[in-house]
């Protein structure tokens, strides 16, 4: 097995490392030149709960460029780059096809929903497939990823009806190194679920600049958090989709009795964004819920000023 990452990120490392300890080849591709350069020089890493892993200078590939890849390589390629880049990284991996192997498929590991939408141009939609990450990822350092936050295993899926025998290797390879993975049938009831949790807590703690704990500490975050539940489902209802859970309450409760106290000292990656002056994945978790309550007729009245406040906010940038 082979796999490439795209993207050098907290993610993309840690998972990387988690691969590479199941003695699975792994290269990445990265613009970021020091990333690259702490990866050729220094190998990569995770840290954290689930135990070290760190695997040795020269024992992963790294490229800066597209063009730079060798053919027919790949079985799965890993996008984890911030949901911003997926125009471009769309467009570069169609023209570097080839790198993949016949059969070769794509596998998003990133936050919210419509992502995938570049990627629908250029390749079927059976060679798609999603994950469901609720494991807390921090990058100190470029070839480093520490392990802060676990709430469950990552899923893999389909939502194209896709085989999922072609995904279970790789759910298999990053179980064995001790970070819980496993294939789910019905990846689209768990993705509905990170969202719910992504559009509440994200960019609220990225207003607010607190963590999750934090956010249920406060009663005034913790009122808000509560009308943007229950916002998301009235638009989940109103779109005919599902979740594990039958409605709001049930959900909340869940969230601050279950999710919270494991997740608590997390700090959501946009608010990380903001805190580096870079652009979030605002469009792809609350742009998206928005766009569908557009579609519903559901008005969403608080997660449209939340939208609109990290709209503000990265003006500055």
């Amino acid at each position: 097995m082979k796999v490439l990452i795209i993207g050098a990120g907290s993610v993309g490392i840690g998972v990387g490392a988690s691969l590479k300890c199941s003695n699975v080849d792994v290269d990445f591709i990265t613009s970021t030149f020091a990333r690259k350069l702490a990866i050729q020089n220094g190998g990569i890493a995770r840290k954290g709960m689930f135990g070290n892993v760190t695997i040795a200078q020269g024992q992963v590939g790294v490229y800066d460029e597209y063009a730079k890849l060798p053919k027919d390589a790949y079985d799965y390629v890993i996008i984890a780059t911030k949901t911003t880049a997926n125009l471009e990284v769309a467009t570069k991996l169609s023209e570097a096809e080839a790198c993949m192997k016949d059969g070769g498929v794509i596998v998003f590991m990133q936050n919210g929903m419509g992502y995938e939408t570049p990627f629908l141009e250029y390749f079927h939609e059976e060679s798609l497939y999603h994950s469901r990450v609720i494991t807390g990822f921090k990058r100190e350092m470029p070839n480093e990823s520490t392990v802060t936050a676990h709430q469950a295993p990552i899923l893999f899926g389909s939502i194209y009806g896709g085989d999922l025998e072609v995904i279970r290797p790789l759910a298999e390879a990053i179980n064995r190194s001790g970070l819980p993975a496993q294939v789910d049938e019905d990846i689209s009831v768990a993705l509905w679920d990170k969202f719910i949790y992504n559009t509440t807590l994200n960019p609220l703690g990225a207003i607010l600049d607190m963590s999750y704990g934090e956010l249920a500490a406060s009663d005034y975050a913790h009122s808000m958090m509560d009308v943007l539940i229950e916002e998301t489902f009235t638009v989940i209802k109103a779109a005919g989709c599902r979740t594990n859970w039958d409605n709001a309450d049930d959900y909340r409760d869940y969230l601050f009795n279950e999710m919270i106290p494991v997740t608590g000292a997390h700090r959501s990656s946009t608010l990380q964004d903001i805190k580096k002056n870079k652009k979030t994945e605002i469009d792809t978790m609350t742009g998206s819920l928005l766009a569908i309550a557009s579609q519903c007729n559901v008005a969403v009245p608080v997660h449209t000023m939340i939208y609109s406040l990290i709209k503000a906010m990265e003006e500055r940038f």
